[in-house]
This record gives structure tokens, C-alpha cells and sequence, in this order.
């Protein structure tokens, strides 16, 4: 019964541990739902929608109520001092050169972009997110390896100080050793400035507290299997950012029309009625209106037309070089990702060897001074090398974590 109630407890506290443990997964849902810049940029979505319904209504009749009241300051004949006019009428323009139809496209491709946008905000702050998430894992790895170095550093002066009061070592030797502490305990005041560093950074983004400790569930030293490689076609095709480039040279073809539009002719119909009331008119209450079909057209502007719609052209161009550019640019991040992911990768197999080798020849080097057999120089030396070693050893891991990261960003990932 008492196993069975210790067994309930270790358990208990297992799970709670475990549940307030946070995954990559679950800081980067926290960092979207915190962000600011992807609050704006929904908003922004909200904006453009309302220009583009607004800019629909650009198709459809108007319809204007107009009063007017004049003071005579005198009298002539029969006519009234004081007299009344009303007008009620409705105007629909039939031919403007496409200008409404313009307008309502590129208002149209603007909400697009908008769109477009969000999502390239939404990888920036995903990124933003699995970089402060592994730097904080590094620096806290990190502490975790000073930490372990001043406790070996700490053995280590025991078993000389023990050796010096026997009279097998030196003062020399002794003294070496604390200088080594002092070194150690130097470092490990360092990595801890760092984790606060890093630990700020995290929290900020998430929008909580800055100094409130975080257990990650997720380590830089976890297996992280090598992604799959893109297709670059269909990346070059379907990137965000290649999308945006298409929408910027669909808005500035839609300006060569907005730019024409004035200068082509137009055509309204207005239909409207007028009233003036009895007391303002000596014949009583007189009842108007009229059908009124206008055509207008510029003639002549001294060039001001080719030279509007050579510059829209001009600004056509230019958004397609752009578009070119940016498949290029597509292109040549995706395989700089791929080649940094690799090649990252492989270091990391490289200082996973290497760490059990750094960790044989120190152990070697302790016992080997515990029996006398080697100097103190090179038990400090091996320390040194391990721990060189331990710190290229996570900075390979970190390197191929955001490797990954800066692979999925460049492709846009999810």
C-alpha cells in the first residue's frame, strides 16, 4: 500500500512536470497568437476588403438631394423675398474610360496582397519563434556544460589539494587549479548572463513576464531528422513571395488603363426633378425634371496622355523585372538553405564523435594524475580540449536546428 501511494505521487508529480513543459510547437502557437505585427496585418486584410467592397460600388448609379433657399434683398414685381428649390436626382456614368472597372480590380489585387502579406508576416514570426525558442535551448545546454565544468574543476582541486597535503604534489599545482576555478566560475557567470538574455528574448514574444522560467520539452540534442528537399519549380511557382511579385505586376497592368481612362470619353445619364414650393413662387407650386444623356471628351492636352500612360507602362515593366528577380532570388536562397543544411548536418555527426573522444581522454587524464602518472599541464589541457569540444559540439547542434528552421522559412513551409 505504501509503494502503491509513493508510486501515485511520483507520478502525479511526472505528469504536472510534463504539462507545464512547452514544445516548439506549442511556444511558436503562443508567439502567433501574441504578435502584434500579425494582429496589424489582419487588420490591414480588414482595410483592403473594405476598399475593395468600396470601390465596387464605383459601378453603380448615384443618387443626390439637393435644397436651396435664397433671401431677395428686394422685392421685384410679384416675385417672393424669401424662396425655396429642391432637386432629387439619380446619375449612373455609362462610359469612363474603364476607370470604375480599373479601380475595382487593382482595389481588388491590393486585398490579394494583403492577403499575400499575412502570410509572409505569419513566416516571419514563425521563424522569429524557432529562433528564440533554440537559442534559449542553447544557451540553457550551455549552462548546463559550464556547470558541469566547475564541478569537474572542483573535483579536480580536491584531489590536488588532497595530494598536496599527502606531499605527492606541488603549491604550484594547487595553484593552477584555482586559477583554473576562478577562470571556470568566470565563464559560468557568463553563460548565466546569456540564458537571462536568451530567456528575455523568448518571453517577449509570447507576451508574458520576462524573468518567468520556462522548462523546454524539446532540445537542440533531439534527433531531428533531415527534411525533404523542395521541388524548386513548383517552390519558385507557388512562394509567397513570388505570388506578391505576380500581384504587383497585375496591379501596375490595371494602371495602364487607370492612366488612360481620363483622357478617353465619357457618358452619364442623369435623370432628376425638381420642386418649387407654392410660397416661394408667384404661379404656385411648379413641378420639374428632365433627362439629361452628357457626353464628354478631351481633344487635345499638349502629349499629357502618351506621356500618363508611357509611365504606367513603364512602372509594368518594371514590377515584371521585379517578378524575375524574385524567382531568381527564390532560387538561389532555397539551395543556400539546402547547402547550410547539409552541411550543418554533417558537422554534427563529425562532433558527436569527437565529444566521446574529448570525454575518454579526460577521464584518462584525471586517473592518470590520481596515480601519479601525469602532470597537472595536461589534465588542465584536457579539460580545455573537452570542453571545446562539448561547446563546438552544441554549436553544431544549434547550427543544424536553425538550419532547419531557415530551410522551412526559405520554402515557406506550412
Amino acid at each position: 500500500m505504501k509503494n502503491r501511494y509513493i508510486a501515485t505521487l511520483i507520478f502525479l508529480f511526472t505528469t504536472s512536470v510534463l504539462s507545464a513543459q512547452t514544445t516548439l510547437k506549442s511556444y511558436r502557437s503562443e508567439v502567433v497568437s501574441y504578435s502584434y505585427e500579425l494582429h496589424i496585418s489582419s487588420l490591414e486584410i480588414e482595410r483592403s476588403k473594405a476598399d475593395m467592397l468600396r470601390a465596387k460600388k464605383g459601378y453603380l448609379p448615384t443618387v443626390t438631394l439637393s435644397s436651396e433657399r435664397s433671401l431677395a434683398l428686394r422685392r421685384k414685381s410679384e416675385g417672393k423675398l424669401v424662396s425655396d428649390y429642391m432637386q432629387l436626382g439619380v446619375g449612373q456614368t455609362i462610359y469612363r474610360g474603364s476607370a470604375a472597372h480599373s479601380a475595382a480590380k487593382r482595389a481588388a489585387i491590393l486585398h490579394e496582397r494583403s492577403v499575400v502579406d499575412d502570410e509572409l508576416m505569419f513566416m516571419d514570426v514563425r521563424y522569429a519563434a524557432d529562433a528564440a525558442y533554440w537559442q534559449l535551448s542553447r544557451a540553457e545546454v550551455l549552462r548546463g556544460i559550464i556547470e558541469e565544468y566547475v564541478a569537474a574543476v572542483d573535483s579536480l582541486r580536491g584531489v590536488v589539494k588532497r595530494r598536496f597535503d599527502e606531499g605527492y604534489s606541488a603549491k604550484g599545482d594547487l595553484l593552477q587549479v584555482e586559477s583554473r576555478m576562478s577562470d571556470a566560475r568566470y565563464r559560468l557567470s557568463q553563460v548565466e548572463q546569456s540564458y537571462l538574455i536568451a530567456l528575455h528574448d523568448y518571453n517577449t514574444l509570447r507576451g508574458v513576464d520576462l524573468d518567468r522560467d520556462v522548462v523546454l520539452a524539446d532540445n537542440i540534442f533531439d534527433a531531428m531528422p533531415m527534411p525533404q528537399r523542395v521541388d524548386v519549380t513548383t517552390l519558385e511557382r507557388q512562394h509567397p513571395l513570388r505570388r506578391r511579385s505576380s500581384l504587383q505586376s497585375e496591379y501596375a497592368r490595371w494602371g495602364i488603363t487607370a492612366a488612360r481612362a481620363p483622357f478617353l470619353p465619357a457618358i452619364k445619364l442623369d435623370v432628376y426633378g425638381t420642386m418649387t414650393p407654392r410660397y416661394s413662387s408667384p404661379n404656385g407650386e411648379i413641378l420639374n425634371g428632365a433627362v439629361v444623356l452628357s457626353i464628354s471628351t478631351p481633344i487635345f492636352h499638349f502629349g499629357e496622355r502618351h506621356v500618363a500612360v508611357h509611365s504606367a507602362k513603364i512602372a509594368y515593366l518594371e514590377e515584371q523585372l521585379r517578378g524575375e528577380e524574385t524567382a531568381d532570388d527564390i532560387v538561389r536562397d532555397e539551395a543556400d538553405a539546402w547547402t547550410n543544411l547539409v552541411n550543418s548536418y554533417r558537422r554534427v555527426e563529425a562532433a558527436r564523435s569527437s565529444l566521446d573522444i574529448a570525454r575518454e581522454n579526460l577521464d584518462m587524464s584525471i586517473f592518470s594524475y590520481g596515480e601519479g602518472m601525469t602532470t597537472i599541464l595536461d589534465v588542465l589541457q584536457a579539460q580545455i580540449s573537452w570542453l571545446q569540444i562539448y561547446e563546438n559540439v552544441v554549436a553544431a547542434y544549434y547550427d543544424y536546428a536553425m538550419a532547419i528552421a531557415s530551410y522551412d522559412y526559405v520554402t515557406a513551409k506550412d
